[in-house]
Protein backbone atom coordinates (compact mmCIF):
# COMPACT_ATOMS: atom_id res chain seq x y z
CA UNK A 1 0.00 0.00 0.00
CA UNK A 2 1.81 3.40 -0.82
CA UNK A 3 2.72 5.86 1.94
CA UNK A 4 0.04 8.08 1.71
CA UNK A 5 -2.92 5.62 1.45
CA UNK A 6 -1.57 4.54 4.80
CA UNK A 7 -1.61 8.21 6.19
CA UNK A 8 -4.66 8.93 5.11
CA UNK A 9 -6.14 5.60 6.55
CA UNK A 10 -4.65 6.37 9.85
CA UNK A 11 -5.48 9.95 10.06
CA UNK A 12 -9.70 9.28 9.22
CA UNK A 13 -10.65 6.76 10.87
CA UNK A 14 -15.04 5.86 12.24
CA UNK A 15 -14.15 7.69 15.64
CA UNK A 16 -12.85 10.65 14.06
CA UNK A 17 -15.71 10.60 11.52
CA UNK A 18 -18.24 10.66 14.23
CA UNK A 19 -16.12 13.27 16.00
CA UNK A 20 -16.32 15.60 12.97
CA UNK A 21 -20.17 14.91 12.95
CA UNK A 22 -20.51 16.19 16.43
CA UNK A 23 -17.96 19.16 15.18
CA UNK A 24 -20.49 19.66 12.10
CA UNK A 25 -23.48 19.75 15.27
CA UNK A 26 -21.83 22.33 16.81
CA UNK A 27 -21.30 24.57 13.55
CA UNK A 28 -25.13 24.07 12.95
CA UNK A 29 -26.04 25.35 16.28
CA UNK A 30 -24.02 28.17 15.85
CA UNK A 31 -25.15 28.83 12.15
CA UNK A 32 -28.49 29.09 13.44
CA UNK A 33 -28.96 30.75 16.02
CA UNK A 34 -32.82 31.53 15.90
CA UNK A 35 -34.09 28.21 16.08
CA UNK A 36 -36.02 26.78 19.00
CA UNK A 37 -34.00 24.66 21.35
CA UNK A 38 -30.78 25.62 19.58
CA UNK A 39 -28.82 24.14 23.24
CA UNK A 40 -29.04 21.12 22.07
CA UNK A 41 -26.73 21.37 19.17
CA UNK A 42 -24.16 22.07 22.12
CA UNK A 43 -25.70 20.00 24.51
CA UNK A 44 -24.75 17.03 22.02
CA UNK A 45 -22.38 18.12 19.81
CA UNK A 46 -19.60 19.06 21.91
CA UNK A 47 -19.89 15.62 24.09
CA UNK A 48 -20.37 14.04 21.08
CA UNK A 49 -16.74 15.68 19.46
CA UNK A 50 -14.77 15.61 22.66
CA UNK A 51 -16.22 11.63 23.69
CA UNK A 52 -15.12 10.51 20.12
CA UNK A 53 -12.01 12.09 19.69
CA UNK A 54 -10.50 10.72 23.35
CA UNK A 55 -11.72 7.33 22.62
CA UNK A 56 -9.99 7.66 19.30
CA UNK A 57 -6.81 8.51 21.07
CA UNK A 58 -7.32 5.64 23.50
CA UNK A 59 -7.78 2.63 20.85
CA UNK A 60 -4.98 4.72 18.84
CA UNK A 61 -2.18 3.83 21.70
CA UNK A 62 -3.96 0.78 22.86
CA UNK A 63 -3.54 -0.84 19.43
CA UNK A 64 0.03 0.84 19.28
CA UNK A 65 -0.91 2.96 15.68
CA UNK A 66 -1.37 -0.15 13.66
CA UNK A 67 -3.33 1.30 11.38
CA UNK A 68 -5.37 -1.97 10.47
CA UNK A 69 -6.11 -2.81 14.42
CA UNK A 70 -6.84 0.50 14.94
CA UNK A 71 -9.96 0.63 11.91
CA UNK A 72 -11.01 -2.66 13.05
CA UNK A 73 -11.32 -1.71 16.96
CA UNK A 74 -13.00 1.44 16.10
CA UNK A 75 -15.57 0.22 13.25
CA UNK A 76 -16.62 -2.60 15.96
CA UNK A 77 -17.35 -0.02 18.58
CA UNK A 78 -18.75 2.60 15.94
CA UNK A 79 -21.36 -0.24 14.98
CA UNK A 80 -21.88 -1.29 18.40
CA UNK A 81 -22.70 2.53 19.44
CA UNK A 82 -25.18 2.76 16.25
CA UNK A 83 -26.99 -0.89 16.70
CA UNK A 84 -27.72 0.73 20.51
CA UNK A 85 -28.41 4.08 18.62
CA UNK A 86 -31.13 2.38 16.98
CA UNK A 87 -32.87 0.13 19.29
CA UNK A 88 -33.60 2.81 21.91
Amino acid sequence: MPVYFQKLFSLVTPLVLLSLAGVVMIGYGFVDMSRENNVLQFFFGIPLAAGAFGLHTLVRRACRRNTLHVWVAELVIVSLMWYGFNKS
